[in-house]
């Protein structure tokens, strides 16, 4: 469904908006982006395998249990505009943005894992009707997408994100999703008065307004240009984007913050205007009570999924490292199970 904020709750909808600044900053890791600050998760663990039995996992010999302590929100950029219309045989909603956030009742934290879009994972698919049909093989790009085109309702799409990303986690449960279309964040960086970034790559092809090698304020289109541009750019791949965006959206935060300490009604006023670009399955108190955990507890890690992209004819396909993703899943989301 479209998030739509009540007027009376905006005193504390309002941090919301500081919220989705840390989402997006957080999935590009510019609290943690400084030179051998992500956890590699690298242990001398022994090789093991991980069964599932229901809500229960077996794993290096032992049975462990979902934590009861822990709630978890699906953040999902989608590479579109309102304006687009999306038909099964048109252009998708492709989510170019997965971060899965954590928060930890018991400790007061929270974490932030970055799922690469061009994972291969299952996704749920559906027959013409828009019925569930099965599920198949597909970058997580497409869960959102494919659900969307087929059944026309963003509830079942952000359903679909979500089952996809709780199946690549070993089911891990995904209790909320937060979408925030391409219209959303050109929101955002107009509210902020424009991004001021060096252009290091070739965009002729994308915009011919962004000239390499020159130093530009990004306003309006020229800003979704710069960071959804991926095919025509440079060496076209995912992770080339994803540099391009860390340092948008570092200068993004920025200006945010700023704008924030100066203004103490800018973050409401501003919430006003982005609301409309957003989704979510929550009700706008559930969500400010997330964005309020968000203000209060202490950022504990960012985590980026380990694994290899192999480029095929057409697609880059990326592959997690599934050992270090099962060590992940136990050690954050599991418990060991006391023996009886």
């Amino acid at each position: 469904m479209k998030f739509r904020v009540d007027r009376k709750l905006i005193r504390t909808a309002a941090v919301l908006l500081t919220a989705l600044a840390l989402f997006l900053v957080g999935a590009l890791g510019l609290f943690l982006w400084k030179e051998g600050s992500f956890p590699t998760g690298e242990t001398d663990a022994p090789s093991h395998t991980l069964e599932d039995d229901g809500a229960l996992l077996f794993y290096n010999g032992a049975w462990y249990a979902p934590r009861d302590d822990v709630e978890t929100v699906l953040v999902l950029g989608l590479d579109r505009s309102e304006q687009e219309e999306i038909g099964v045989s048109g252009s998708y909603a492709q989510s170019d943005l997965f971060l899965l956030l954590k928060i930890d009742r018991t400790n007061e934290t929270y974490q932030v894992f970055q799922i690469n879009r061009d994972t291969m994972a299952a996704i749920q698919d559906f027959d013409q009707y828009g019925r569930p049909s099965g599920t198949y093989t597909a970058q997580l790009a497409l869960a959102y997408a494919h659900a969307q085109a087929y059944t026309q309702n963003d509830r079942t799409a952000g359903m679909a994100a979500m089952d996809a990303v709780s199946g690549l986690m070993y089911g891990v449960e995904i209790d909320h999703y937060v979408t925030l279309t391409m219209d959303g964040l050109m929101v955002l960086n107009d509210l902020a008065g424009g991004v001021t970034v060096e252009i290091r790559d070739d965009f002729s092809a994308a915009d011919p307004a962004l000239v390499q090698g020159e130093t530009v304020t990004l306003l309006g289109k020229h800003a979704l240009n710069y960071v959804r541009a991926r095919m025509d750019v440079g060496e076209g791949t995912n992770l080339e984007r994803m540099e391009r965006q860390k340092e948008y959206l570092s200068g993004l935060q920025e200006k945010l913050s700023t704008l924030a300490a100066e203004d103490d009604g800018f973050i409401s006023a501003s919430l006003l205007e982005l609301a409309e670009h957003m989704g979510s399955d929550c009700t706008a108190q559930k969500l400010s009570e997330l964005a309020e955990s968000l203000r209060e507890y202490h950022m504990e890690s960012y985590t980026v999924l380990e694994g290899e992209a192999v480029e095929t004819e057409k697609y880059i396909e990326f592959y997690p490292d599934e050992e270090a993703l099962q060590r992940l899943v136990i050690e954050e989301f599991y418990e060991l199970m006391e023996e009886p």
